[in-house]
């Protein structure tokens, strides 16, 4: 696989998925948390696993007038028909923003087999059951050296968890909720209010009932990277930063936003988010959006055309695109290594970075193509910008000199023209021994930068810049209103 390792083009390699795993347990991110604690594991049992549910159903019905759809099964499943269920619930919301069967069909499965491995609890909307995993479980317990997620503490937080999704079906019809998620920017809004919901929920039941350690064996780990994850190379922590980013959002920003809605909106406000809900995922970190849309800052340009133009250059039949909107925690992820005044300046600055990624559907991990148009205030940051990137980038020529993956060349070319300003650079780079080159360009004009990344799709200096030009005289100014 070609990993990306510009500031952004991570993201879009996450993009396809991240998003759509609604209902994705806590529990399943846990492949990132830190290695500790001594403690018994215990056997995850079709006994305890029905304790832990009836006791949580308890909780929830007698406490706080919980109500669900009937009796709920429970079946302990293998992690390959856990894999396909996720692959069937997940394939009507592929196919609101991929109009295409076979590469709809062919996402989804790709969904469902990279989630199937490392899910161990799942409730299914589509048939109202709790799916659970026990091998899984117990594996991700040993391998992390987290015992006690198997403790009777933390099957009742999993399943007061679950038990809170199914709770929000009975209320609002979780399937027509996600029905309407049709851009990865809406299904990542609805997903952290699933998530944050279920969380903010799950906190207080459990600080309620004397199961807060449990719901912190899960909670803590979530979007954590061990230590031991900077012996792969800062190519293989760029990316493991990008899912860490997706991970947490859902969980931690969503209840964050859930929780300052509903202290400021009541119950009103946390029924108008599953009525109405954002259809960006920047609007859950920022919830004073949601709470009145006049405080949120106007953008000047529409980068839509732009992102057609360039899609247009790959015939429709051969390749996948995805178009995502970049949230200011995926480019805090993203600037990392620069010291955090700076990349706090830098997210500041950034009105709207606008992404489309495309891969060959046929085998996505063969090559890749990024484009993103990003606005900015003034001018003066949007220079700002591009300064930061060619800073990055050389940190990176740096830091990536070993690892699994790791660039071996680098080459710039300053492209400052009369009324543009930017640099084009080719990297020669390595995933273990797959040797492949990576073109990258940014080019700013005004307060917009464009950005390109080419993965193993060969372009020449002089109609790289020619494309950059079109890009930027692609995007159209909005209207006032």
């Amino acid at each position: 696989m070609r990993v990306p390792i510009h500031p952004l083009a991570a993201f879009a390699r996450l993009a396809t998925f991240a998003p759509l795993a609604a209902f994705a347990p806590v529990t399943a991110l846990l492949v990132l948390a830190p290695l500790a604690r001594a403690a018994q594991l215990e056997k995850v049992t079709e006994e305890r696993v029905r304790a832990a549910y009836a006791e949580a159903r308890a909780v929830l019905e007698s406490d706080f007038d919980a109500r669900f759809h009937g009796e709920l099964t429970i079946r302990l499943v293998t992690s390959v028909e856990l894999g396909r269920r996720i692959a069937e619930e997940n394939l009507p919301i592929v196919r609101l923003r991929q109009p295409d069967e076979e590469k709809a069909t062919a996402e989804a499965k790709a969904l469902g087999d990279a989630a199937g491995p490392i899910m161990f609890a799942k409730y299914a909307w589509s048939t109202r059951e709790f799916l659970v995993v026990p091998k899984t479980w117990e594996l991700s317990a040993k391998l992390l050296e987290r015992p006690e997620l198997t403790s009777d503490e933390t099957l009742r937080a999993v399943m007061v968890h679950e038990l809170v999704h199914a709770w929000d079906d009975a209320l609002h019809d979780l399937s027509a909720f996600i029905a309407n998620a049709d851009s990865v920017d809406a299904a990542n809004a609805v997903n952290a209010i699933i998530e944050g919901h279920a969380q903010y929920t799950t906190r207080r039941v459990c600080a309620a009932h004397g199961w807060s350690k449990g719901f912190d064996t899960f909670t803590s780990g979530i979007g954590v990277i061990p230590e031991s994850s900077k012996a792969s190379g800062e190519g293989m922590m760029t990316l493991l930063r990008a899912q860490s980013a997706n991970t947490t959002f859902a969980y931690h920003d969503g209840e964050s936003f859930v929780t300052a809605i509903g202290n400021v909106g009541g119950p009103e406000a946390l029924a108008r988010a599953f009525r109405d809900p954002p259809r960006d995922g920047e609007t859950i970190l920022h919830p004073e959006w949601f709470l009145d849309p006049r405080t949120r800052p106007v953008m000047l340009y529409d980068p839509e055309p732009a992102l057609d133009l360039f899609v247009a250059r790959f015939p429709a039949d051969v390749w996948t695109s995805q178009r995502l909107t970049v949230q200011s925690n995926q480019l805090e992820a993203a600037l990392v290594l620069l010291p955090k005044v700076d990349a706090a300046a830098i997210v500041a600055s950034v009105r709207n970075a606008r992404l489309v990624a495309l891969y060959p559907a046929a085998n996505p991990a063969e090559k890749m193509v990024v484009m993103t148009i990003l606005e900015f205030g003034t001018e003066a940051e949007a220079r700002a910008y591009v300064a930061m990137s060619d800073r990055l980038s050389k940190l990176k020529d740096e830091q990536m000199k070993s690892g699994v993956v790791r660039i071996t060349g680098s080459t710039t070319s300053t492209l400052d023209g009369v009324d543009t300003f930017g640099f084009l650079q080719h990297k020669q780079m390595k995933n273990g021994v797959l040797a492949f080159d990576v073109l990258s360009l940014d080019l700013g004009r005004g307060k917009l930068v464009v950005e390109t990344l080419l993965s193993g799709e060969p372009l020449d200096i002089e109609p790289h810049v020619k494309l950059g030009i079109a890009l930027l005289e692609a995007v159209k100014k909005r209207e006032a209103k």
